[in-house]
């Protein structure tokens, strides 16, 4: 799967339950931090690992998530007509152009972003904390550097995720499904529809179509995601 789209004019997506949206940015905001306390010790080497996005190294991914916090919607459109109007092809090239700038730009780059509440058009701040979730365990699980999202963020996570279409499948692919999370108080379908188990990080990975989440989940259900 390729990196999820932020330029996702017509996105449809809502609000974690019970969190607004001042409660939202609050936990993007602290998620960043987290992300920038990684960024700041990793080795010159991590930088250009990979990710969990194929064919994107950690430096990419970091150039990638800055781009809804300050890129202009003129660039933007100029660079998607450049990438023939191929969304993929687009984020994609942003993104290794972005990548390749030396990483004190990078890290300088990621420090403004931190508490910027900007969005792509459509987008939400619940959007915005699907991202910064699920990409930092795009970068910490190939370099073996654990940290489980904490309850309250992962759970505002998994409640936009289910409602996240365009460009993401999360809303699809947990659509006729009951999905449990095994570490935080959070489930989402009908009891009667085929199960699908796991932490909340896990579960939330594998809406987003990461293959590498599924050994980490079981349940009748997950025979959709294997297909």
């Amino acid at each position: 799967m390729g990196p999820v789209c932020w330029l996702a004019v017509r996105l449809r997506s809502q609000h974690g339950r019970g969190v607004d949206d001042d409660g939202l940015w609050a936990q993007v905001a602290a998620e960043r931090r987290a992300v920038l306390a990684l960024l700041e010790e990793l080795r010159p080497e991590e930088w250009t690992a990979a990710t969990l996005c194929a064919g994107w190294r950690v430096r990419d991914v970091v150039g990638h998530l800055t781009m809804a916090t300050d890129t202009p919607i003129s660039t933007a459109v100029v660079g998607l007509v450049r990438a023939g109007f191929d969304v993929d092809r687009f984020l994609r090239q942003a993104g290794l152009r972005r990548g390749s700038a030396p990483v004190p730009t990078l890290l300088a780059g990621w420090r403004r972003a931190v508490d910027r509440r900007r969005t792509p058009p459509g987008g939400t701040a619940g959007q915005m904390l699907v991202e910064v979730v699920s990409h930092q365990q795009d970068v910490r699980r190939p370099l073996h550097r654990p940290r489980p999202t904490p309850p309250e963020p992962l759970r505002a996570a998994l409640d936009a995720a289910v409602r996240l279409g365009g460009p993401f499948p999360s809303r699809d692919r947990a659509a006729g499904l009951r999905l449990v999370a095994t570490d935080l108080d959070w489930a989402h379908g009908e009891a009667g529809d085929p199960e699908v188990r796991g932490s909340g990080d896990a579960l939330l990975m594998g809406m987003l179509g990461r293959g590498s989440a599924v050994p980490d989940l079981d349940g009748p259900g997950l025979a959709r995601w294997e297909a």
